[in-house]
């Protein structure tokens, strides 16, 4: 598979190369390494250290269309078989003019995540295609709304594949000449395919049946706020909630590498996160985050790895905690070259009803960013 994968990288390389000849085209590349002090966000604590190369081409065939192709491989020192290639195709349409005050944007989009054979239950597939409206309603109001359609397919896995349809709709108006308000509502409707846990006797104890599709309905609500502090320092807000919709007792199965999990998503609770933003002098970054979430999720049955055939159903609640920091410069080498230099620190805090997932880590890591 590796040599399957650098063949992938090189071919991606080649097009990008020959395709900064072109004017309407702009090429990004991006090396780097980091390391992950808890690799899978739980008690284990295991840690890695990684390193990364990725490539995107845009390319305008017009003033309203934008084709975009890219890939990346992150290749894990220690977890060989969790070293994966993504890649990505899509294309941007909007067919209305800028002075019009309707804005209209079509949007379609392909993706491929491919990791080494201890891990390729996790191999995705993923199609989307979307749409995106907004009016004018005044100088200081506009209407949003938006809609879309995502298939998310695991190849080398009976369950976790799953469809999506979402809907949303909001207003941002902007007060005081500099404070912007956003109110946004939406509804997402989820179909996944899974086994059937069948529960024996009067314990915990279940067995898998035949496979089947499990519906699950989420509605959220969302209020952001963002101003200028002076000149070079900007501050947002988010406020968020989003519910569940279920009949009682829906279970869904779990996997142990939590963060890959088809079912992570399915949570209900609140959240908050905000982040300031600093232009200081040389035209160095910074953007200063935190967020944090409760969230209480769709019960978790898990296969016990010790017994065959054993299954045990937990109830889970998690509050994350999320601080990050990152600080870049871009450096201009020629009229049409940047290069961009990033730092990024994050730290999380989980605490968990399920002890195995009361965890911290922390993430560091350096890249560079070459842009035509």
């Amino acid at each position: 598979m590796k040599l399957l994968q650098l063949k992938i990288m090189f071919l991606v390389l080649s097009v990008f190369i020959v395709s900064s000849l072109y004017a309407d085209v702009i090429t990004e590349t991006t090396i780097g390494s980091g390391y992950e002090d808890n690799l899978f966000n739980d008690s284990s604590s295991t840690s890695d250290s990684y390193a990364f190369i990725g490539m995107d081409m845009k390319y305008y065939p017009s003033s309203s269309a934008q084709l975009t192709a890219g890939a990346q491989y992150n290749a894990f020192s220690s977890f060989s078989d969790l070293s994966n290639l993504t890649g990505n195709l899509s294309a941007t349409i909007i067919p209305t003019p800028e002075s019009s005050p309707f804005s209209l944007a079509l949007t379609g989009t392909a993706t491929v995540r491919k990791f080494g054979t201890l891990y390729e239950w996790y191999n995705q597939v993923g199609t989307s295609v979307g749409t995106d409206i907004s009016y004018r309603l005044l100088r200081w109001a506009h209407l949003q709304s938006s809609a879309s359609y995502i298939n998310n397919n695991y190849t080398k896995s009976d369950f976790g594949s799953n469809q999506t349809v979402n809907f949303a709709m909001g207003i941002n108006f902007t007060v005081l000449n500099s404070n912007s308000i956003t109110f946004k509502m939406d509804y997402s409707q989820r179909l996944f395919d899974q086994p059937t846990l069948i529960q024996e006797g009067s314990g915990n104890s279940f067995s898998n049946n035949q496979s089947k599709s499990e519906t699950f309905d989420i509605t959220g609500i969302l209020i952001r706020y963002s101003r200028p502090l002076g000149k070079r320092t900007g501050l947002n807000l988010s406020l968020g909630h989003r519910q569940l919709h279920l009949d009682n007792d829906y279970t869904v199965l779990g996997y142990t590498i939590d963060y890959l999990s088809p079912w992570s998503d399915l949570w209900e609770g609140m959240s908050f996160s905000g982040g300031l933003k600093h232009f200081f002098p040389k035209q160095i970054t910074t953007k200063l985050s935190f967020a944090y979430y409760d969230k209480r999720f769709i019960d978790v049955v898990e296969l016990d790895e010790f017994t065959s055939g054993t299954y045990w159903q937990d109830t889970r609640d998690d509050q994350l905690s999320i601080l990050s920091l990152s600080i870049s410069k871009p450096i201009l080498i020629q009229s049409n070259k940047m290069f961009t230099p990033f730092l990024y620190f994050e730290y999380r805090k989980n605490e968990s009803t399920i002890r195995f997932f009361n965890y911290e880590n922390i993430m560091v890591s350096v890249s560079l960013k070459m842009a035509i």
